[in-house]
């Protein structure tokens, strides 16, 4: 898997550097964060003008870096400095006390604020729209024009995933834009919507009653052993009043074999978590997501973890989230011990908490609850969606990543 950022951290050095044309010759003048010129009397905010801008700690490359910000966003601004790493060798200091590159940015008269995504609505499970390759081979070309000379860029294996920006019908042909501005046909790919399935929220003073049916489909029986009255779809919830060895009582009558549910278990917080702190818990052997603060469950769902191979398996163990980012693109082209390669376009709302390792929506599969990834824990996407504002740092608006710092409380995950 691939993410678009991996920079962990870096140490801030104060240096004077020698003299290499304009802007190092204006920072031998000027100590790195002594204030510069002023941005013009009307600048009301600054506007990213490069995708993935990153957002420093201090005015200097080599420092630490926060995240990075989408084109388009505006950024609220203090003031213009002399710093390190950038090309003009002016930083502008933001806001929350953080630096972008003037390289990266341009005055604007408008207010601060994230850039407007067409695609975005709250009623839409997915924030962009998504296809896949439905044959080998799938030629992605330029333009439309030159499918006609057979004039391809590359060649799109089956169930690569693509993120579609556009279409065109061009000389009769449907055409299909992706991200990338590459056109293929319309007609070689689908479109996907995303599992409906999501978690439950959990109420603080509730029982913790709830499970899922895990076996499709499975049957509610009027006494244990006795007659099935009726049958409950995969991914239903019920609610457990007791157990009775082999069997579970619902709430609201009937009983279903154990064997049949998906039921989470209530355990403590690992080492260092605090009394109100929110932190997560994995349950590989049942598939089950818990989110909890403190000792208090708030938050329940299915998962999907890596498949029990040794290239797939998810790893075990206590960890911290060390970057959340909107997207990122997820790949194995690398390998060559594998059948299949895969390539999927813009993943969203993605937490890693070990290396590659971490949450994302999986809108390819509607089967939370079974092993079934790589290695990473598959979420539906009104999931990932909650659980991304869930944890801790929060994603400000506009921005593609950020990397938590010791004083964001970065959210623990248990992994067992």
């Amino acid at each position: 898997m691939r993410a678009y950022i991996v920079d962990m951290g870096g140490v801030f050095v104060v240096a004077f550097i020698a003299c290499l044309g304009w802007p190092a010759l204006a920072l031998a003048e000027h100590a790195i964060g002594e204030t510069a010129v002023p941005a013009p009397h009307w600048a009301r905010s600054i506007e990213v003008v490069d995708d993935g801008a990153p957002v420093m700690v201090e005015p200097d490359s080599r420092s630490r870096r926060r995240g990075t910000v989408g084109a388009g966003t505006r950024l609220g601004f203090e003031r213009r400095v002399f710093g390190e790493g950038c090309s003009t060798g002016i930083w502008y200091e933001t806001s929350d006390a953080l630096f972008i590159c003037e390289a990266n940015v341009q005055p604007s008269p408008e207010r601060p604020g994230p850039r407007v995504d067409e695609w975005a609505g709250s009623e839409q499970r997915l924030p962009q729209r998504y296809a896949f390759i439905k044959f080998d081979g799938t030629r992605a070309y330029q333009h439309p024009s030159d499918h006609f000379r057979n004039d391809y860029v590359e060649a799109l294996g089956k169930s690569f995933g693509i993120v579609v920006t556009g279409e065109q019908v061009y000389a009769g042909v449907a055409f299909v834009r992706t991200r990338r501005h590459l056109w293929v046909e319309r007609g070689s790919v689908r479109f996907v919507e995303g599992s409906p399935f999501r978690g439950e929220i959990l109420e603080p003073d509730a029982p913790f009653d709830i499970a899922w049916v895990s076996i499709r489909p499975s049957k509610v029986f009027a006494r244990p052993g006795g007659q099935a009255v009726r049958r409950l779809d995969r991914h239903t919830v019920v609610h457990v009043a007791s157990t009775r060895g082999a069997w579970v009582e619902l709430r609201g009558g009937g009983w279903m074999q154990r064997a049949a549910l998906a039921r989470p278990e209530r355990v403590s917080p690992p080492d260092g978590v605090g009394p109100h702190e929110r932190w997560l818990d994995v349950d590989v052997q049942r598939q089950i997501l818990v989110a909890y603060e403190g000792r208090t469950p708030v938050f329940a769902t299915l998962v999907s973890t890596g498949r029990e191979t040794k290239q797939s398996k998810t790893p075990l163990g206590v960890f911290q989230i060390w970057v959340k980012l909107d997207y990122s693109d997820m790949d194995d082209l690398e390998r060559t011990d594998v059948d299949k390669n895969y390539a999927i376009q813009d993943v969203p709302w993605v937490q890693f908490f070990r290396g590659s390792y971490g949450f994302h929506a999986a809108f390819w599969h509607d089967d939370f609850g079974r092993r079934r990834s790589h290695g990473c824990i598959n979420l539906s996407p009104s999931d990932a969606r909650y659980l991304f504002t869930f944890t801790h740092p929060v994603l400000p608006p506009g921005w593609n990543a950020i990397l938590p710092t010791l004083k964001d409380r970065p959210t623990t995950v248990q992994v067992r």
